[in-house]
């Protein structure tokens, strides 16, 4: 596509999304456990708040954390309880990069 068209085109999503949807620069999500560093740059080059920690937090530590997150990746170590769900208000998203889901409640 010529870069003339390309421009244009993202412009006119731009102003379509800035509308209709939540600004990506202040959606903030949590990646635990070492998920894919493409995946980071993927999310932080949209434009998404990105924090990505090697380990799984404690249940005590996920509420914490979770008290103003959108969007929460995990992976085979994290529990997400109960607890933790109560304890997020803007949760809107929940991705687990693992085999079924039982880690959440």
């Amino acid at each position: 596509m010529a870069p003339e068209l390309k421009r244009k085109r993202e412009e006119e999503e731009e102003a379509v999304n800035a509308a209709t949807s939540f600004p990506k620069n202040k959606i903030k999500v949590l990646l635990l456990e070492g998920v894919s560093a493409k995946g980071i740059q993927l999310l932080k080059g949209e434009g998404f708040q990105v924090e990505a920690l090697k380990t799984a937090l404690t249940e005590d530590e996920l509420v914490e954390k979770v008290k103003d997150l959108h969007i929460l990746g995990i992976r085979s170590k994290t529990q997400v309880t109960r607890r933790v769900i109560e304890a997020s208000n803007r949760l809107i998203a929940m991705a687990c990069f693992c085999i079924g889901t039982d880690q959440v409640d």
